[in-house]
């Protein structure tokens, strides 16, 4: 019996080992295949969005591009047209090659145009680029133009419409890609672009006039710097076109160089100008054998030393000169210097308005002695 029982025993161990092993069988096989079922929606799933990004890319694209993209047709059928042509016109005249003319007339318009698209949307200088651009589209306009001219059954009319189709692909390609990358500029933007421009010119040719005009201070040792004269100028031209600078009296503004950290030096400086600029009173002109004018005469007003036609306009600068005193343009006591910029005259005449302005051509100036 009891190795009846241990038989039993063996051949139930023996099946419920056989048993698990069906079982841990069958769950490898499900856990394989949920694997694979899953290794295979997942290839499935990035299938799927790459080529939903592929269509997203190129529709979105298409949509960026709209534009340009109703221009291809305009920009290919010249092109399309052009070249055929040329090569036939290129083996009238070149037996051999001859067919390599496009290349010339043609290919050089196109290789200027991508290069101006590329290198304006790469930031890079395009003026010499589109010198050859144009340059290049004249040279393949005036060939074409020759081919329908004197061509077989050629004609003016023949000519303009050869010309135009060859350039016309290469003109409507530079207006529909050449532009600068990146948004347009606002009107605000444009205009102060505009005035900055402005000014870096005026600024830089007020520094070449500056520069013409300098001194050069020479040092002992050979080496040397240039000199210019400090103040407010103003660009002007001369009757030939050449530039130069016109000293300027702005109000509430100091002349640049001056002494201006000196009050005692400022003065000074006022009172000698003033003295050399009033010069002899008329009773030292009279005793000199001078003779005397009418006190109230131009000459006697303007010092009785100048001409006459410098005289008769003495009395209305005088009146302008007051007039800017009082508007402010025109310091308190202005100097001859100060008077002679600001009604821009000779130095005779400013000489003339200052005795008139401080003297009334009596020796009563108010600037006194100069010590």
């Amino acid at each position: 019996m009891e190795w009846r029982d241990q038989r039993r025993a063996d051949h139930a161990a023996l099946a419920a080992q056989q048993l698990a092993a069906r079982v841990a069988m069958r769950e490898q096989d499900r856990r394989d295949t949920a694997e694979a079922d899953s290794r295979q929606r997942a290839r499935r799933t990035a299938a799927r969005n790459r080529r939903k990004a592929f269509w997203s890319g190129i529709t979105g694209w298409v949509a960026r591009h709209t534009m340009d993209l109703l221009f291809v047709p305009v920009i290919v059928i010249p092109a399309v047209l052009a070249w055929p042509a040329m090569a036939a016109y290129g083996m009238e005249i070149f037996p051999f090659g001859g067919v390599l003319l496009p290349g010339f007339t043609e290919g050089s318009m196109w290789a200027f145009a991508f290069a101006v698209t590329l290198a304006r949307r790469a930031g890079k200088p395009v003026a010499w680029l589109l010198v050859g651009l144009w340059a290049s589209c004249v040279a393949g306009a005036g060939v074409n133009f020759l081919h329908g001219y004197t061509g077989h059954e050629g004609s003016f009319t023949r000519g303009v419409v050869m010309a135009l189709v060859s350039v016309g692909g290469v003109v409507v390609h530079q207006m529909t890609t050449a532009r600068p990358p990146g948004p347009r500029p606002t009107r605000d933007e444009r205009d102060a672009a505009r005035v900055q421009r402005l000014a870096q010119r005026r600024v830089t040719a007020v520094r070449a006039t500056a520069v013409r005009r300098a001194v050069a201070d020479l040092a002992p040792d050979g080496t040397t710097r240039l000199v210019v004269e400090p103040g407010l100028v103003r660009l002007s031209r001369s009757w030939s076109g050449r530039a130069r600078l016109v000293p300027v009296i702005v109000p509430q503004m100091t002349r640049r160089g001056s002494v201006s950290g000196d009050p005692a030096a400022e003065s000074l400086i006022t009172q000698i100008e003033r003295y050399l600029a009033s010069g002899p009173s008329p009773e030292a002109r009279n005793t000199s054998g001078t003779a005397s004018t009418p006190p109230h005469s131009p000459e006697a007003t303007a010092g009785g030393d100048v001409p006459n036609r410098v005289a008769r306009r003495v009395p209305a600068l005088v009146a302008k000169v007051r007039d800017a005193i009082e508007s402010g343009v025109l310091p308190g006591e202005p100097t001859r210097t100060d008077i002679q910029r600001f009604l821009r005259v000779r130095a005779q005449t400013a000489i003339a308005v200052t005795r008139a302005l401080y003297g009334n051509g009596e020796g009563n100036s108010p600037v006194g002695a100069v010590t």
